[in-house]
């Protein structure tokens, strides 16, 4: 399981949003240019998280979010990996006919594996899903001003 620490953006019902926390050493390593971090970082404005659960936490409070090991690698292949290849899939299968049903096939293989991506997001939601470790919502409040 990898685990980050995160800061509460803001809580709702069912659930809070979470925001990641910037690492001060980021201005000071050598690997800026391959990090992922950093370039998030660049952007502006930090990514949210949408996680369930989350009673009793306030807007500002750091906590431990742990992602199942795999978790992150094996949604991000599903959902983009699925309809890539049904993209592919189509395009070479309607390229047997003509250049035309190879653009419908693509788009209807595109489609498939979106379906097919969307299915089995729902199925291994519980699976992917990070979570709030207990006993870790206290390490410290930020005012939020």
């Amino acid at each position: 399981m990898s685990q980050e620490i995160v800061r509460v953006a803001e809580v709702a019902e069912g659930g809070v949003w979470v925001e990641a926390v910037q690492q001060s050493a980021c201005s000071g390593c050598n690997a800026r240019s391959g990090c992922g971090q950093h370039s998030l970082s660049k952007l502006g404005r930090p990514m949210r998280l949408w996680v369930d659960g989350g009673a009793g936490l306030q807007a500002g409070q750091e906590v431990v979010l742990s992602m199942p090991s795999g978790g992150l690698a094996m949604s991000a292949l599903m959902l983009y990996g699925l309809p890539l290849l049904g993209l592919i899939g189509g395009a070479l299968a309607g390229q047997l006919y003509s250049d035309s049903a190879a653009a419908v096939a693509a788009l209807a293989g595109l489609a498939a594996g979106f379906a097919g991506a969307r299915t089995l997001a729902r199925r291994f939601q519980q699976r992917w899903q990070p979570v709030i470790l207990p006993g870790c919502g206290k390490i410290s409040t930020i005012s939020a001003e």
